[in-house]
């Protein structure tokens, strides 16, 4: 439980430098903070999905090719999206090397804490008659 607080931590560190960055950079208007929101949900269910890959691979449910399938796949679905987003709607953070690296910033963010956010189901074992939940 405590690799999953400091992940959800260094998540939430990442928005706040974000959030602090485009505060600070006067060029950031209503249309990036949605394509910046848009790429932190992004990014939570991307983590999600990898946080349910690894947590399926350690319950023996799928196999370790499945789950750097997953893992990878995601990645790859979640970089094609943002990549997608930013042409599709072309503005600061498209545009310019602070505005990608602040977009990069936010996802990553988003990543980690989608992530953290994911909790596996407790796997209860019953050892000598008492039940210890396992999490």
């Amino acid at each position: 439980m405590k690799r999953l607080d400091k992940i959800f931590s260094i998540g939430l560190m990442l928005l706040f430098v974000g959030v602090v960055w485009a505060i600070a950079t006067n060029r950031v208007g209503k249309i990036e903070w949605m394509l910046l929101l848009v790429g932190v949900v992004i990014g939570m269910l991307a983590g999600m999905i990898q946080g349910w890959a690894i947590a399926q691979k350690e319950l023996g449910k799928i196999g370790s090719g499945k789950r750097v399938l997953y893992v990878v796949g995601t990645l790859i679905v979640f970089v094609a999206l943002k990549v997608t987003l930013n042409i599709m709607i072309p503005s600061y953070l498209a545009t310019s090397q602070i505005g990608i690296w602040m977009s990069v910033v936010f996802a990553i963010g988003g990543l980690f804490l989608g992530r953290a956010l994911y909790s596996r189901p407790p796997v209860k074992s019953i050892s000598r008659g008492s039940t210890r939940i396992r999490g």
